[in-house]
């Protein structure tokens, strides 16, 4: 009869559940934070250990665990819509899946191989975890990329009305829908809306276009800035972004809020004639 050790279940459903929410956080585009991840891991952790304890009741198991998956989708996303909320908790369970049957696969091989090496007298259960960790990490970076790949290609194209405000100014502006724009604020991994220098000249202050020395802003402006890295050409640039206060969606009568980063483009892009670029991924759910 096989033991099973609660500290090491732990560790490894709380390994797997983190990069599992990073990767789908990252695939469904939805604002998060790395707190938020972490503590939606220890809770994915331990209603995984709580459910080892229920009682063998496959119904009592099932409803416990849709229970946790539902928790742990709220606790780890900011305020999204249902509908992203519910993809975000699909592409959690596709990562878990996979990254934990590679897990399984590689535990049983590791049993069978290379029981010797380590069992308890040879300081197994240490070096089991570290080599569970690296090999967890290893298998769902190559699963990422390979996912990530497939959804890249999914394309979007148009344009939208978009109205961006900050602080006592608005501008409206035509933007470019672009399902390749999939740069990311790697502060809440929010999408990353590309505004040219000269509309975002009419909204934010020189200070902040012109940044050279973020302590020399006012407090109130200062914590809304990001430095949002950006991959052109083989090179990567970081751009200065900032938190609006609100950036909308504006169609006919209606106008709906969307969770986005703005990054001041000061290379002077082209984005198709528009003045901004929108990436498909922050409008799944608007009807424009």
């Amino acid at each position: 009869m096989k033991t099973l050790y609660i500290d090491v279940y732990f560790l490894i459903n709380l390994t797997v559940d983190y990069i599992s929410l990073y990767f789908a956080a990252t695939l469904a585009k939805v604002p998060t934070s790395n707190k938020r991840l972490l503590l939606g891991a220890i809770l994915g952790a331990l209603v995984a250990v709580a459910i080892v304890f229920l009682p063998e009741i496959i119904i009592l198991k099932i409803a416990f665990s849709v229970f946790g998956l539902a928790l742990i989708a709220f606790v780890s996303t900011k305020r999204i819509s249902l509908r992203r909320r519910a993809k975000f908790t699909l592409a959690f369970v596709i990562f878990e899946s996979l990254i934990g049957a590679g897990v399984h696969y590689v535990y049983g091989l590791l049993d069978t191989f290379l029981y010797d090496y380590l069992s308890e007298s040879a300081g197994g259960a240490y070096n089991r975890r570290l080599i569970f960790l690296s090999l967890i990490i290893l298998l769902s970076i190559g699963v990422f990329k390979m996912l990530i790949s497939f959804f890249s290609n999914i394309e979007s194209e148009g344009s939208a009305t978009v109205e961006i405000s900050f602080l006592d100014k608005t501008l409206k502006t035509e933007a470019f829908i672009d399902s390749g724009n999939l740069a990311m604020d790697p502060m809440d991994m929010r999408p990353v809306l590309f505004l040219k220098r000269g509309a975002a000249a009419s909204i934010f202050p020189e200070s902040v276009i012109d940044l050279t020395d973020p302590d020399t802003l006012e407090r109130e402006i200062r914590k809304r800035i990001r430095l949002v890295p950006v991959s052109r050409g083989g090179t990567t640039h970081v751009l200065t972004g900032i938190r609006a206060d609100s950036v909308k969606i504006l169609s006919g009568d209606r106008s709906e809020e969307i969770s986005v980063t703005l990054a001041i483009d000061k290379e002077g892009g082209t984005y198709g004639g528009f003045e901004a670029l929108l990436p498909s991924a922050a409008i799944s759910d608007v009807i424009i």
